[in-house]
């Protein structure tokens, strides 16, 4: 895709789909990665929302990156910002209910 804004909503629809994607596996139980298993762990700890944390370690990620000669574009800085929030927005919607645990809406 040429086009200005054909790449935009891919872009923003490819973020929007790993938001989804990600509270997918996380609310059918299928164990988290590396980043969704520290903000799971951070938010049963601290209580804090699972908003306030991912976006926390997504900009922690892309600082170092950056700090360690990345480089950063503006899908890379819009995916660190809008997971956090895509994220605490899909869960609640993608949980499975198991008996004897209680729930982990964030």
């Amino acid at each position: 895709m040429d086009a200005l804004p054909a790449r935009i909503a891919l872009m923003a629809a490819a973020i929007v789909l790993n938001g989804l994607a990600t509270d997918l596996y996380i609310g059918a139980c299928f164990g988290p990665g590396p980043r969704d298993g520290l903000m799971t762990g951070l938010h049963r700890r601290t209580g804090r929302s699972l908003r306030l944390l991912r976006t926390g370690i997504e900009l922690i990620v892309l600082a170092v990156g950056i700090l360690l000669g990345g480089t950063a574009g503006v899908g890379t800085v819009a995916y660190a910002l809008a997971i956090g929030p895509l994220v605490q927005f899909f869960l609640p919607w993608c949980t499975v209910p198991i008996a004897g645990q209680t729930s982990r809406k964030g």
